[in-house]
């Protein structure tokens, strides 16, 4: 045992397997795989430096191709944002839509008041002219002359009369209403009532008739409701009028082209 201590690091299997009765056995099923030849003779660190410089070679291409890339990407981004700046400055300098027509701004409208059913005023009763005559002395010489006919014979009366009342009034219009009596024998339809301003009013609307102005000349076509006018019967018609200073009422009327009584 002193022996086997003191050579301790130069005993051989041998040694050790007599000393100890073992019995060696056979290595089996096991192997070294075998040995894969390099290309071109190369030692293994000469392989080793070849896979690294293609690796570098391929990241090296790699880069630039990612450089490539962005430069694309950039250059598309800044034609992208240049066309923009274009259509914005093509829209903003094109002529935009025809500005609409300033509205003109409407007389205030005011609920005209109801007219009150008048009874027309009777009509006048003409008063006959008598024509006194004296009867003087015949000359001898020369006959005195006949004396002259009277002129003051009675006018027929009018057909119709209106009565053109002002309901209301402030600074700039005015509301008026108009009375048409039918004093005739025949029946009215249509009636048509004419009337000239001479203040230089205007008519801005006009209800129970169709209202059209030329000038001061007024003239009132009746509705469809209203067209016919009996003997002795009265329609009412109104609207809203400007005026610019002044409000005189019309002095004469026609109704169907006949002079009519102003009341």
């Amino acid at each position: 045992m002193a022996r086997r201590a003191e050579r301790d690091d130069e005993i051989s299997v041998a040694e050790l397997l007599k000393e100890t009765g073992a019995t060696a056995r056979p290595l089996t099923g096991c192997s070294l795989p075998p040995r894969v030849p390099l290309p071109d003779g190369l030692s293994p660190a000469e392989h080793v430096d070849r896979i690294e410089q293609r690796a570098r070679e391929a990241a090296a291409a790699q880069q630039r191709a990612g450089a490539r890339i962005r430069w694309v990407s950039a250059i598309c981004g800044l034609v992208a944002v240049v066309g923009s700046l274009v259509v914005i400055a093509v829209t903003t300098s094109s002529p935009g839509r025809e500005a609409s027509p300033p509205q003109v701004p409407l007389l205030p409208a005011t609920t005209p008041k109801p007219a009150t059913s008048t009874p027309p005023p009777p009509s006048p009763t003409p008063i006959p002219t008598v024509m006194v005559g004296r009867q003087t002395a015949p000359s001898s010489s020369v006959s005195a002359p006949p004396p002259p006919a009277s002129s003051s014979a009675a006018a027929p009366p009018a057909p119709c009369s209106v009565r053109f009342t002002v309901q209301d009034q402030w600074d700039d219009g005015f509301t008026a209403a108009v009375a048409i009596t039918n004093k005739g024998a025949k029946t009215l339809s249509p009636w048509t009532l004419s009337w000239t301003f001479a203040g230089g009013q205007r008519v801005t609307h006009g209800w129970d008739g169709d209202y059209d102005q030329r000038g001061g000349r007024v003239t009132v076509n009746a509705a469809d409701w209203n067209t016919t006018l009996a003997p002795g019967a009265t329609v009412t018609t109104g609207f809203n009028g400007s005026i610019r200073g002044g409000n005189p009422a019309p002095g004469a009327f026609t109704l169907n082209g006949a002079a009519c009584d102003a009341g």
